[in-house]
């Protein structure tokens, strides 16, 4: 079995940025080796001063490359996937919008067998992330609240506490072996009771699209939601005297933050106030991406929903609600240092090793360390992208000098 030895790079480590060979074998890192005189065993790559970060982690991500993850083709999900390997994502969550029930076990089953057949140069598609049907008619951003559902049947069940029986739609989707994460408005009937069988079953829940004041937001935090989908959009504002999940989220260190740092979802001040109270290990970068990412201004999907973009703003074709994002997690990263103000360590962690820890992936993704996956990116001092490695395996083919 070959080895690759990539040398000579700024190496985002667990222990801090280092100067360390990094040997890969077998699709896994094997060793991080102090530089030594003479010529590395195996099949060397010099990275002349680049830097080399853990492959990203995208837990929310809809599409692109003219792609999206509604699809009843397999073949769609790996289009999308194959795209976002070549922006630095070597693993990601395929992430639904709101659609009949119906619509989403399809895009499951899609969804699904992506995830058992891997495929070379594609990002790994770790499961699904269900943004919806379970959110609020209320806060229903670019999505058609049509398709919204409540989680429980309108009937409370003999067990203590009036705890809510759960609809059929709700038990179909959290069946699905396919799903690993899914976005609720904690305030509607039964999502707490959605929550806890969720995170029995070992799904994340992510509190999203919602008009919950603080008290319902720390119920759910209560029934075991860990995270919060793209932070400040589609949800109550912040206000001193009805603080909302925003309050909680800022609040709670179990609650861990999606951030859409595209300088449009939210403002770079926004951005900085939540990476100064959340920091890298409560906050995540996620792209929100949409088929139209990667492609040229003009008319595209967002599951059934027409969008239009525009100089890179994605819009619902007859308003001017945000529909998602043409965001890159490479851009995201270069944005989390530019307009953020993160160190290339934290915003590494954000993009990668937060992310992996939240999915209880820690231990073979998110860090350059032995043991891990060889998912690695190359990145220029500009921090634009030179290379990705996915599973060991160049996607481009390593760095040109």
């Amino acid at each position: 079995m070959s080895e690759l030895v990539l040398t000579g790079g700024r190496v985002v480590t667990p222990d801090g940025v280092r100067s360390v060979d990094v040997v890969v074998r077998g699709g896994k890192v094997v060793d991080l080796q102090e530089p030594g005189p003479g010529d590395p065993v195996g099949d060397a790559v010099a990275l002349d001063g680049r830097w080399l970060l853990p492959g990203f982690v995208d837990v929310h991500v809809h599409g692109g490359g003219g792609a999206q993850f509604n699809t009843a083709d397999p073949d769609e999900v790996q289009r999308a996937a194959r795209f976002h390997a070549g922006h630095g994502t070597t693993a990601l969550l395929a992430t639904t919008v709101g659609a009949p029930v119906d619509e989403l076990l399809t895009a499951l089953r899609a969804i699904g067998t992506a995830v058992c057949q891997p495929q070379p140069g594609a990002a790994q598609v770790l499961g699904a992330h269900l943004e919806g049907p379970f959110l609020s008619r209320l806060r229903p951003g670019a999505m058609d609240p049509a398709h919204f559902r409540d989680p429980d049947v309108g009937e409370t069940t003999s067990e203590p506490g009036g705890t809510h029986a759960l609809s059929a739609d709700a038990l179909r989707l959290l069946a699905h072996p396919a799903v690993r994460s899914i976005s609720l408005a904690p305030e509607l009937p039964g999502a707490l009771e959605l929550t806890r069988r969720a995170v029995a079953q070992g799904v994340l829940v992510s509190l999203a699209h919602t008009d919950a004041d603080n008290a319902e937001a720390v119920a759910a935090i209560e029934a075991g939601a860990r995270a919060v989908t793209h932070a400040f959009n589609a949800m109550r504002p912040l206000h001193h005297r009805d603080p909302g999940l925003l309050g909680a989220a800022l609040e709670r260190d179990e609650l861990t933050c999606e951030l859409i740092c595209d300088g449009v979802h939210v403002d770079p001040v926004a951005a900085r106030l939540l990476l100064r109270l959340k920091g890298p290990n409560r906050t995540m970068l996620v792209t929100d991406a949409i088929e139209a990412t990667g492609l040229p201004d003009g008319d595209y999907r967002l599951g059934d929903r027409a969008v239009c973009v525009r100089a890179g703003r994605a819009t619902l074709a007859a308003a001017d609600t945000i529909a998602g994002a043409t965001l890159t997690m490479d851009a995201a990263l270069r944005n989390a240092v530019e307009l953020g103000g993160a160190s290339v360590a934290d915003a590494a962690r954000m993009a990668a090793t937060t992310p992996a820890e939240l999915l209880g992936l820690g231990a073979t993704k998110g860090l350059i360390a032995p043991g891990r996956d060889a998912d690695l990116v190359v990145l220029d001092d500009d921090l634009a992208l030179a290379a990705v490695l996915v599973r060991g395996a160049w996607v481009d083919g390593p760095p040109t000098t």
